[in-house]
């Protein structure tokens, strides 16, 4: 999928993906899905979904290092004021699908804006319940990475993450304001206590 294909589409509503659901998993990132993952940036960056960081992948030597980083991240080994954190890809078997970060502790910040977990949805999964599905999914490996209370905020103005953390158990514990890209946000902080959802 060309770039300029994907902008054609904002405004239209990007193409709907023919999803698998009996064969939905997290997988660590990898090569084979990495075609449906630079489709996936493309949309992103299309809908300007801001809470994605877009690695920049025009290169095989790219891709190894973004691979080769995230794995230095699920090892500990990361760079000061980071966390440790885990990255997973919600595929079907045949597509990335979406993206999620389970971070294995928090820093001050981490507590106010991040949380333990992190996800996204590619746009052209949108309402179809996959990000409920990659949250379920998210809680479980949080729980095996010894993360028993996991914290996960959103911002208020996001009713779709709102929707999907509340259908896994979590309970608002407190809203805040965060400073983004020099704007107030009001940030939602929810706590998930194990076995809810």
């Amino acid at each position: 999928m060309e770039f300029r294909d994907v902008l054609a589409g904002v405004g239209q509503g990007v193409r709907e993906l023919d999803v698998d659901f009996s064969g939905l998993r997290l997988v660590r990132p990898c090569m084979e899905y990495m075609d449906s993952f630079q489709e996936a940036l493309l949309e992103y960056m299309a809908f300007r979904v801001e809470e994605f960081s877009y690695p920049k992948l025009s290169n095989a030597r790219d891709i190894k290092a973004y691979l080769k980083r995230l794995d230095k991240f699920r090892k500990g080994k990361v760079p000061e004021g980071f966390v440790p954190s885990s990255a997973f890809w919600l595929v079907d078997g045949r597509q990335y699908l979406g993206s999620g970060d389970v971070r294995h502790y928090l820093n001050d910040n981490l507590r106010r804006l991040g949380g333990n977990i992190g996800y996204a949805i590619r746009p052209g999964g949108w309402r179809q319940g996959l990000g409920t599905i990659q949250l379920a999914l998210l809680l479980d490996e949080a729980g095996r990475l010894g993360v028993q209370t996991p914290i996960i905020t959103c911002f208020e103005h996001n009713i779709g993450s709102i929707k999907i953390i509340e259908k896994n158990g979590g309970v608002l514990i407190n809203t805040v304001q965060n400073r983004v890209k020099g704007s107030k946000v009001l940030t939602r902080i929810y706590e998930v206590s194990e076995g809810a959802g």
